[in-house]
């Protein structure tokens, strides 16, 4: 997991979400049911981190964006289109 990636993620999703500090986020947890994510917060979130990343959101089908429940799950998931990820 490339550490570019998850910093990123990381940093978007304490953006997104109440009282959490980047370094505090457990990555396995879901973001959803958890941190009360929305569809919305999931679809800017994804939004915000493909552009950071340098990954074309358009690489995600609507299957791939369900399946990133968790923030380790959207790491993976950008790692795999990433030029960061492929360093890692």
């Amino acid at each position: 997991m490339s550490a570019d990636l998850e910093a990123i993620v990381r940093d978007r999703v304490a953006q997104v979400v109440d009282d959490v500090e980047p370094q505090d986020l457990d990555l396995t947890t879901d973001l959803a049911h958890e941190y009360g994510l929305t569809s919305l917060n999931k679809v800017l979130l994804l939004t915000s981190v493909c552009d950071d990343a340098e990954v074309a959101l358009s690489h995600f089908t609507e299957h791939d964006v369900a399946a990133m429940r968790s923030a380790a799950d959207v790491v993976a998931a950008l790692a795999a289109h990433s030029r960061q990820g492929a360093k890692a």
